[in-house]
């Protein structure tokens, strides 16, 4: 009924800085922009999930290209202050993500079409790092970040998206 108006495209995502295992205390948050910040360095996206009596959490953090080196070097410094188990290697970021984006009036209302989305993915053995939903006003927006090799090896992903939405 409302597929006439969803709207399936991918962007290069800007890089994403991993910190694993941070302890989990307010103001960690914080701390992690406030280095960046007074860098002149923006977070696109922060991305954690945080859970009462959780010790730990990992932090997924969107810096653009030209601010990544100076961006993982400042993390890498407070890794110590945040108490961060590990990074991910090489380096703390992860190359070559792409972000789908999937735009439509009513998409927060079709039960299972995240289902349908996460199994497309699972089909092609495509990993997806995060998913985020957002119900809009006149249109709603599901964000995935998958391996961006994964839309240059298999371009019709995009279309086969906008026919299971």
């Amino acid at each position: 009924m409302y597929k006439e108006s969803v709207k399936v495209w991918a962007e290069e995502a800007a890089p994403f800085i991993l910190l694993t295992s941070v302890l989990n205390q307010p103001g960690i948050g914080a701390k992690v922009c406030k280095i960046l910040a007074e860098k002149s360095i923006n977070v696109e996206s922060f991305m954690t999930f945080s859970a009462p009596g959780k010790e730990r959490v990992d932090i997924l953090i969107e810096v653009s290209k030209e601010d990544l080196h100076t961006a993982n070097y400042l993390l890498s410094e407070i890794t110590k202050d945040i108490q961060a188990k590990g990074l991910l290697n090489p380096d703390l970021y992860v190359e070559r993500l792409a972000t789908v984006v999937i735009r439509g009036a009513g998409l927060h209302k079709r039960a299972g079409v995240i289902l349908k989305v996460l199994e497309l993915f699972s089909k092609h053995k495509v990993n997806v790092w995060s998913l985020i939903t957002t119900k809009g006003i006149e249109e709603d927006e599901i964000k995935v970040w998958i391996d961006g090799r994964f839309l240059s090896e298999y371009p019709e992903a995009l279309e086969e998206i906008k026919k299971i939405v």
